[in-house]
């Protein structure tokens, strides 16, 4: 032991490696003869999958088989070819736009409509190009979606009334700076209002222009706009973020209006056809499914409903707010799918026989006819909003493809004249937000009165809408008389420096008390359809075109 000891301490490394060698030699020799075989056997084979492995990772590429290199390359042609099949496909099946040409206007009321357009175009493009709204008395831009909406949703607007420059300009915009990646837009936002308007106005300016950069922006947003009806129902969710391309309910509620599900359909329906990718069109049919097999009241629903289940909520009726465009998007999708869809034509007519059995009614002592509202599907309000006012033209419209059934513009012709009464009946000829009717005939007080926090007006357009669509369809020049007065007090109460504003109170007019907003839907709707009103021809024949609910021309196809 004592020289063991000197020799680690003196020697050092070196003994160490001796004495390891020893002591395996020794341990070696105690070992049995099967013990060594078994050790010697799998050392040899360990040895050989070392060598075998590392010859083939090394083997160079050059020297595999050609057969090899020939069925990689066919795999590749394959991927190519159903990559190919699959473009001339989707070519295939797309629809072939056609440029529209317009011209200058043709009269003096549109010459004077124009003039509002221009100017109210050039206050927004002074004090908020690029960003979506104008707040017209502070002059200054308003943020909501960060997509630039007064561009889009106006732009066909531009080219219907021949602005080229202005056209130009918004043209170069959504081209250069339409940017749905960009950090304006990561937020949530209204799934319909951004359907209805910017997808809308991409798609429509895409078919009366036919250039290509507005289909390129409008599948872009399709893209991230489908996620939305990603659900158990197939109802789109209500909100979206479309930077981050996720879908969202409101978070203060987990039911969304009836208007949000059932207005989008069009939209994504018309995306598939010029874009030849069915999944849009499959997303829309999916949803109106659902929709149509769901239980109603004489073609009735209340005006929310979950996304998630499918089930309805509230029993709110109204073809007002957050229940208004459901109902126009059943004739209009009847239409746009050239008349073959008949769960469209059966719930649309469905529901007006709904109408006239649950909600029309009259007022007195003047005897004009209204929509009212139902509460918990069974109580009458005589509340109608301005809004219902669309109704008007989508009967009409109805009419005008089933002419046998005469109720439609009989309808269409009594409850668009109340609709102008609102107007007439306020000091500065401009319609209140809501007004509410007198259905007792013993009173001789007020047909329709306005409360104090209805009293607004927002420029909407849903009169002007009706009148559009009854005079092309009657020819009456009365309804023209109407829009040019309804576009005068426009002009006089509503009128700013720069641009044009809401107002809150329609029944003085030395007080109407502007509201610093431009609606963008003031120039995608409201001017152009009194631009269309005052033409001396129907410049989007109704067997040709339909009009989503923001106004925006989309053609009608034949099946």
């Amino acid at each position: 032991m004592k020289n063991s000891a000197n020799y680690v301490v003196d020697l050092g490394d070196k003994f160490h490696s001796t004495t390891r060698s020893s002591s395996l030699y020794r341990y070696w020799r105690q070992l049995h003869r099967q013990q060594r075989i078994f050790i010697i056997v799998l050392i040899a084979l360990l040895i050989f999958v070392y060598f075998g492995y590392r010859s083939h990772s090394t083997e160079p590429i050059r020297n595999l088989p050609d057969d090899f290199h020939l069925h990689r390359e066919e795999i590749n042609k394959d991927k190519e070819a159903w990559q190919r099949k699959r473009i001339e496909e989707n070519q295939a099946n797309k629809v072939k736009v056609e440029k529209q040409i317009f011209f200058n206007p043709t009269n003096e009321r549109q010459i004077a409509v124009r003039d509002a357009m221009r100017h109210a175009w050039k206050a927004y493009r002074t004090y908020a190009w690029g960003y979506d709204e104008l707040q017209p008395l502070s002059k200054t831009p308003s943020a909501w979606f960060g997509l630039g909406l007064t561009i889009v949703d106006a732009i066909d607007t531009l080219y219907i009334m021949n602005m080229t420059e202005e056209y130009r300009d918004a043209r170069e915009w959504i081209e250069k700076s339409f940017n749905l990646d960009s950090d304006s837009i990561d937020k949530f936002n209204s799934h319909f209002e951004i359907t209805i308007r910017v997808l809308g106005g991409l798609l429509s300016i895409y078919h009366i222009s036919g250039d290509n950069i507005f289909l390129k922006q409008a599948v872009d947003l399709g893209e991230r706009l489908l996620v939305n009806f990603n659900t158990p129902t197939g109802l789109p969710l209500a909100e979206t973020n479309l930077k981050r391309k996720t879908a969202s309910g409101y978070r203060w509620t987990s039911d969304s209006a009836l208007s949000e599900v059932g207005t989008v359909q069009i939209e994504m329906r018309d995306l598939s056809r010029v874009s030849g990718d069915k999944k849009y069109e499959d997303a829309a049919d999916k949803a109106s499914t659902v929709l149509h097999n769901q239980s109603k009241k004489d073609g009735l629903v209340p005006i929310f409903i979950n996304p998630l289940t499918g089930r309805f909520s509230g029993g709110v009726v109204s073809f007002g707010a957050r229940g208004d465009s459901y109902y126009e998007y059943l004739l209009k999708q009847w239409l746009q799918t050239g008349q073959q869809k008949a769960i469209f034509w059966d719930d649309w007519i469905e529901s007006i026989e709904g109408v006239r059995k649950h909600l029309w009614r009259l007022a007195y002592p003047e005897k004009l006819y209204f929509v009212g509202e139902l509460m918990g599907m069974s109580s009458f309000s005589p509340k109608m909003d301005h809004l219902v006012c669309f109704l008007g033209g989508n009967m009409a419209l109805g009419w005008y493809f089933k002419k046998d059934l005469t109720f439609l513009l009989d309808m269409a012709k009594d409850l668009t004249k109340t609709c102008y009464e609102m107007y007439a009946k306020q000091e500065t000829g401009l319609s209140p937000e809501i007004a509410y009717f007198n259905t007792d005939s013993q009173l001789n007080g007020q047909t329709l009165s306005v409360r104090d926090n209805d009293a607004h007006n927002l420029l909407r357009p849903e009169l002007i809408e009706s009148l559009y669509y009854l005079y092309f369809l009657t020819g009456d020049t009365i309804y023209q008389d109407w829009g040019w007065k309804i576009f005068q007090s426009f002009e006089k109460y509503t009128r700013q420096t720069d641009g044009y504003s809401s107002i809150n109170d329609v029944r003085h007019k030395d007080n109407v008390r502007p509201r610093n907003k431009m609606e963008s839907f003031f120039l995608a709707e409201t001017l152009k359809y009194l631009y269309l009103l005052f033409d001396n021809k129907n410049l989007f024949p109704f067997d040709q075109w339909i009009f989503n609910t923001e106004a925006h021309p989309l053609p009608v196809y034949q099946h």
